[in-house]
């Protein structure tokens, strides 16, 4: 398996698992697709869930967010335990012990619902496995592990800044642009 890994000012390794920067990879793929991995690694991609299993099964990893807005806005969400679960356990996320600057949209309702993320089932439009009584993979396009529906959703359809974005269906994280905007740039990196 090929990765991406990048380096932070504090000369720690990441592997980049995800990463969104200019809409030039559809994410609104099958359950096969993000099981398996898809996009390029120098630009858009998902590492692929059953590699992300395989990475973190033994023991949680770090998972750390990188994001950046339009305006130039930069933010982060650091996670102390990150690993997913099986695909005979719908690749459940795990997560534990933030910090950052972005603000929690994984673990907590960061805006007073109840979407957390965490031990939430992974979802995408063939294989719905959220809460919700829509298929919220087939409503914001896109596979994310949703809960009815989300607080954060990275995975979303890319809308370029001066795109005229419906509410809440581009790339989220709800403390940095409340669902109004989307993301400029995101990537999802572990060790």
């Amino acid at each position: 398996m090929n990765v991406y890994c990048v380096v932070d000012s504090k000369n720690k390794r990441w592997m980049v698992i995800q990463r969104r920067k200019d809409g030039s990879v559809d994410f609104n793929r099958t359950w096969a697709n993000y099981k398996a991995g898809f996009g390029d690694l120098s630009g858009e991609f998902w590492l692929g869930n059953e590699h992300i299993y395989q990475l973190t099964k033994d023991k949680p990893r770090q998972l750390r967010i990188d994001m950046e807005m339009f305006n130039g806005t930069k933010r982060y969400a650091l996670y102390s335990e990150f690993k997913i679960s099986s695909e005979s356990e719908k690749y459940k996320l795990h997560l534990a012990g933030y910090t950052g600057d972005a603000g929690d949209c994984l673990l907590t309702a960061c805006y007073g619902y109840g979407h957390v993320h965490s031990g939430q089932s992974f979802s995408t439009f063939d294989r719905d496995n959220d809460r919700d009584s829509n298929c919220c993979a087939c409503v914001f396009v896109g596979g994310w592990w949703f809960n009815d529906c989300f607080n954060a959703y990275l995975n979303g359809k890319y809308f370029k800044e001066k795109d005229s974005m419906p509410y809440g269906k581009g790339i989220n994280w709800f403390k940095i642009n409340e669902w109004s905007t989307s993301l400029k740039f995101v990537q999802m990196s572990m060790r």
